[in-house]
């Protein structure tokens, strides 16, 4: 079985009995924490994708890491799955249910990238923007990278739009290199 139909199935699973159990809300910040936990923990998916390593141990670790810090359905779902020999797939599972979520409450992501940090007025401009085009929620990520100049870059899905200025440098370059501006006989 393919990792993603693997982790749609299991997240599809939890999302449905934490809508039945009216705890979705935390369940999806807790699958949010999981998903960052297991991202910025090296060690942890190294544990978690040996096989050698007992699945006893692998429960305790999960248990020490997440009880207390997250919801009673969501700890013993994560406990399922390594009984289950799925804990591999933690991972993906934490992240197709953030997706299931996402689409659920209508939120699309969206990255802002930008030259300079932009102020209050500017976001809410572009919020409203996006909001208007896309008809969804929107979660923004700001992004501050000083290589653009100026202008901004927006990724929404599989869209780009690129509205700063290297790249405006770049086409002109462009055109001077192709020698537009000289006549040929």
């Amino acid at each position: 079985m393919r990792v993603t139909l693997l982790a749609k199935r299991y997240a599809q699973a939890l999302f449905d009995l934490a809508l039945e159990t009216n705890v979705l809300e935390k369940v999806a910040n807790d699958m949010m924490l999981v998903e960052e936990v297991v991202d910025s923990s090296k060690d942890l998916r190294l544990l978690l994708n040996n096989p050698v390593i007992d699945p006893y141990k692998k429960l305790n670790v999960l248990k020490k890491i997440f009880q207390g810090k997250i919801e009673d359905l969501s700890l013993k779902f994560l406990l399922l799955i390594t009984r289950k020999g799925r804990e591999k797939y933690i991972r993906y599972i934490s992240k197709a249910f953030n997706k299931i979520y996402k689409e659920h409450k209508n939120i699309v992501d969206v990255t802002l990238t930008t030259a300079y940090k932009t102020d209050k007025a500017v976001k809410d401009s572009i919020l409203k923007m996006l909001t208007t085009i896309t008809d969804k929620n929107i979660d923004l990520e700001e992004v501050v990278d000083d290589g653009l100049i100026g202008g901004y870059l927006i990724n929404l899905e599989d869209y780009q739009y690129d509205a700063s200025v290297k790249t405006q440098l770049k086409r002109l370059r462009k055109q001077f290199s192709d020698n537009l501006y000289i006549k040929k006989y």
